[in-house]
């Protein structure tokens, strides 16, 4: 799967202000999320180790997490009774299915005001236990649940050989430019 050249993290909108950040934030996770995917799919010395297990694992385990915290967003039941399910099983099935949920996190938050951002949901986790969170909190743990996420797996990488994805806002930027600079010429 490829994606559109990215946009600068805070675009001035029509009006000429700057997107809201969350809208900014969960552009840059949909960029990591595809950096990290593309680097262990394309990482022939992962394939069936031990480390590809893990890294599997831990993918299928934060794209759950945003399922489930896509669905409190949405008012939905998320259907879910853990948030480590065996299935899918391979890091080419979980790609597609990443890449669209981060794009409904992208979308979601295009437009998503302060006072959206401060309602409060009861969440249901899977261990049937509730909370009160705003949809900022929500927004915020997804985003960090998986940079948190995504440096366990860079440490699985290094651990194996290889550089990790890179994940940061100033590789993003830079990623940005390098782009804007090819299509410019």
């Amino acid at each position: 799967m490829t994606l559109a050249p990215a946009q600068l993290p805070l675009d001035p909108g029509a009006t000429g202000r700057t997107r809201p950040l969350m809208f900014s934030l969960m552009r840059i996770k949909r960029w990591a999320d595809a950096e990290l995917m593309k680097t262990v799919l394309e990482l022939p010395a992962l394939a069936g180790t031990r480390e590809e297990g893990y890294v599997t694992a831990i993918v299928r385990h934060f794209h759950t997490v945003d399922c489930i915290f896509k669905a409190h967003l949405l008012g939905l039941p998320h259907g879910y009774t853990s948030a480590n399910p065996s299935e899918p099983a391979t890091l080419t099935e979980l790609w597609p299915r990443v890449a669209t949920v981060d794009e409904w996190y992208v979308e979601y938050t295009r437009d998503l005001d302060e006072r959206d951002q401060a309602e409060a949901l009861n969440v249901t986790f899977t261990d049937g236990k509730t909370l009160a969170l705003t949809r900022l909190e929500i927004l915020l743990h997804v985003m960090l649940h998986g940079a948190y996420h995504r440096g366990n797996i860079g440490v699985l990488l290094r651990l194996s050989g290889a550089e990790p994805a890179p994940d940061g806002i100033p590789a993003y930027v830079r990623q940005l430019a390098e782009t804007n600079e090819r299509l410019a010429s």
